[in-house]
C-alpha cells in the first residue's frame, strides 16, 4: 500500500472538508477531533465532488443534491445517495497525515 503525505496535522481545521489528490482521484480528508478520515470526493449518487459541503457531527453533507454519509465508513444515510462512498486509508505517522486508497 502506497502512502500519500497530504499535509501536518496542524494543516487540518477540525470539521472542515479538505480536497487532495491521491493516486489521481479527488479524496476527501477530513480532522474529527483526534481522527481522520479520507473518502472519495465523489457523492454516489450523481459524482458531483462532496467538497466544499459540510461535517455535521458525524455525518457529511454534499452540497449538490443533499446526500447525507456517515463519517465512520462512508455509509449512505439519507438519499438521494444510495451507495457508500469509497473510504481510504488514514495513518498519522509524527506529524504527517497520510493517506492511500483502499486495496
Amino acid at each position: 500500500m502506497e502512502f500519500t503525505r497530504v499535509g501536518s496535522v496542524k494543516d487540518f481545521e477540525d470539521g472542515v472538508l479538505y480536497d487532495y489528490t491521491v493516486a489521481d482521484k479527488h479524496v476527501i480528508v477530513v480532522r474529527n477531533g483526534k481522527r481522520f478520515y479520507a473518502m472519495r470526493n465523489a457523492c454516489t449518487h450523481a459524482g458531483y465532488f462532496i467538497t466544499p459541503g459540510s461535517l455535521y457531527g458525524e455525518r457529511i453533507h454534499c452540497p449538490a443534491h443533499g446526500a447525507w454519509f456517515r463519517l465512520e465508513d462512508g455509509a449512505a444515510l439519507d438519499g438521494p445517495a444510495a451507495d457508500p462512498l469509497e473510504m481510504y486509508h488514514v495513518h498519522v505517522e509524527g506529524q504527517d497525515v497520510l493517506v492511500a486508497p483502499p486495496n
